[in-house]
């Protein structure tokens, strides 16, 4: 009977189906951690211990699964914990490609754990199905990550016409559809092999549950990595939450629908408005991926838009403080409707407009929620011209704008390196090209930037007019330091003239211990004492730059006392 019923009725009655028992029509919430086994010490039920499954994730998952015409379904804590487990079903050294505009929570997950566990992160503009085809590396890469539309800016991606590059090249494709739910668009259906959903937003809906989910297109060795790694990381979901998400499932398609009819009506009222530069949503003719957009997205574009602000950082944060209807907070696809600058809670590492505001648009009367932004928009000068513009903002830059092969090495960089190098806390650009050598300055934590070695051969794969690559941090190359002589005296030397310059923009600083029979000592003080990139600053970033400058040094120790730390990672400078 399910294969004739619409998804709508079949997420109205969560699946239609009926407690045999006693004919309960809510499905019965399933506390128990763990299952008795039988005399003969078999497992008469097929469970043994909750952290595998629950019979109250089998309903949830059934439905979702169902919803996205997937073989099955996994629930997980949150979406990330479902996010990363596909990533770590992977295996060090696997080459993989990511969408560039995505969740910053990803982003920074593989910039900081992915990148350093082993996994070979490129991203590429999925928007542009050229571009992936140049960058999958025939027989290495095995998974591209796409996000449709994709946060915060909304770019769409054709999946029907990438799925075909990826299956191609035998790469399987990942698709995050937080933001168009099934509702709007299914990705199985245009060939994805795995959907990836944050459950917390659009599918719970009410801004009360936390969990993930990843939906498979057919049971492969990869679903059941997928699943044995939820298994046996603990990643899972509780059993009340996982019944709140399926209580939410059932109002899935009246809550996607409004949300995207009052998106659609507040992006035509603002746009063009005179102290919006711009508004960026798919549903709008002008935007860049429209007609992609409106030939794969059914019944509307999300619940999801942003609004870049004229006047800057400032006025947008102005306008985010006077709203009195919207709510300043982060997440998205709740009942309610949330404001919020995203800037602002990613960082500097963000490459998201300081300008631009996040709306993520609830169930109000929309007329409150345009009366709401009108408000807060009166209080900015109006500029007598509003230039518009739809690219965030780059973060690199070069001394040799006018030299074709300075251009590509730049282009290269922004496509392969320099995100990740961001969302671990660095920067590097082009100082230089003579030669066909490229020099590089890099700037940030030491262990932001990645080996020259890897730079260079994604650099050199990209662009074969290059001979070779340099990289120099700060101000230029350092001055020389004697190789011989006190070893302590002369790390001390590279740690106050090469190092903390750079730690100290961390409100941070490396310290030297001691140095005993090779092994060096470290102590971080400050902002780096607390951080989560401390390990790989250590271990990726001094500890490499030392060893290649002495090789009597046969270990770089960190003996700092984290947890008496009174300057935490976790601060608006640091995020």
């Amino acid at each position: 009977m399910r294969n004739t019923l619409s998804p709508e009725t079949l997420a109205a009655q969560a699946l239609g189906d009926v407690d045999p028992v006693y004919g309960a029509l809510v499905p019965p919430i399933h506390l128990s951690t763990t299952y008795e086994r039988g005399p003969d010490g078999a497992y008469r039920s097929g469970r043994a211990y909750t952290r595998a499954d629950n019979p109250t994730y089998d309903h949830a998952e059934q439905l979702l699964a169902t919803l996205e015409a997937g073989a099955g379904c996994a629930l997980f804590a949150s979406g990330n914990a479902a996010a990363t487990a596909v990533f770590q079903s992977l295996l060090p050294g696997d080459h993989v490609l990511v969408a560039r505009v995505l969740y910053w929570g990803i982003r920074k997950w593989l910039a900081e754990f992915a990148v350093s566990w082993g996994l070979d992160v490129e991203f590429v503009d999925t928007a542009d199905p050229a571009a992936v085809a140049a960058a999958i590396r025939p027989g290495r890469t095995r998974l591209l990550w796409l996000e449709t539309p994709a946060n915060p800016t909304w770019e769409i991606t054709d999946l029907a016409a990438v799925v075909k590059i990826a299956h191609a090249a035998d790469v399987r494709v990942a698709v995050d559809n937080t933001v168009a739910t099934p509702v709007l668009t299914r990705p199985i259906e245009l060939g994805a092999d795995l959907v990836v959903h944050s459950a917390t937003k659009y599918l719970n809906g009410h801004s009360d549950v936390l969990a993930g989910a990843v939906v498979t297109a057919r049971r492969d060795p990869f679903w059941e990595r997928i699943r044995s790694w939820r298994r046996n990381a603990g990643g899972v979901v509780g059993a009340f939450e996982a019944w709140l998400l399926q209580r939410g499932m059932r109002t899935l398609f009246l809550r996607v629908r409004r949300s995207s009819e009052t998106a659609l009506t507040l992006a035509h009222h603002f746009d063009g408005h005179p102290t919006v530069t711009t508004v960026l949503y798919p549903g709008l003719p002008s935007h860049p991926g429209h007609a992609i957009a409106a030939r794969q997205m059914t019944g509307g574009f999300g619940g999801m838009l942003s609004i870049r602000i004229a006047g800057g950082e400032e006025q947008a944060m102005a306008v985010a403080a006077a709203v009195r209807i919207f709510k300043r907070a982060t997440s998205l696809g709740g009942v309610e409707s949330l404001i919020e600058a995203r800037r602002s809670v990613e960082g500097p590492s963000s490459s998201v407009p300081a300008d631009l505001l996040r709306l993520s648009i609830g169930l109000e009367a929309p007329e409150d929620l345009i009366a709401d932004l009108e408000g807060a928009l009166s209080a900015i000068p109006r500029p007598a011209t509003v230039a518009s513009s739809r690219t965030v903002e780059g973060v690199t830059g070069t001394g040799t704008a006018d030299s074709d092969l300075a251009a590509a090495v730049k282009a290269a960089l922004d496509r392969s390196v320099t995100p990740t190098i961001i969302a671990r806390g660095g920067a590097v650009r082009v100082a230089d090209v003579a030669d066909g050598i490229v020099t590089l300055r890099a700037t940030g934590s030491p262990g932001a930037t990645l080996a020259a070695e890897a730079i260079e051969a994604l650099v050199r794969a990209a662009v074969p007019k290059v001979a070779g690559v340099r990289v120099v941090w700060q101000d230029g190359e350092p001055a020389p330091v004697s190789a011989t002589g006190d070893l302590a005296e002369r790390v001390r030397r590279v740690l106050e003239d090469e190092v903390n310059p750079a730690v100290a923009a961390h409100r941070g600083h490396v310290a030297l211990v001691g140095v005993l029979d090779g092994r060096v000592q470290l102590r971080l003080e400050g902002g780096c004492q607390g951080c989560s990139l401390a390990e790989v600053t250590v271990r990726q970033g001094i500890e490499r730059l030392l060893r290649a400058r002495f090789g009597e040094i046969v270990a770089v120790v960190d003996v700092t006392d984290h947890e008496a730390g009174s300057n935490p990672f976790y601060t608006p400078e640091k995020r």
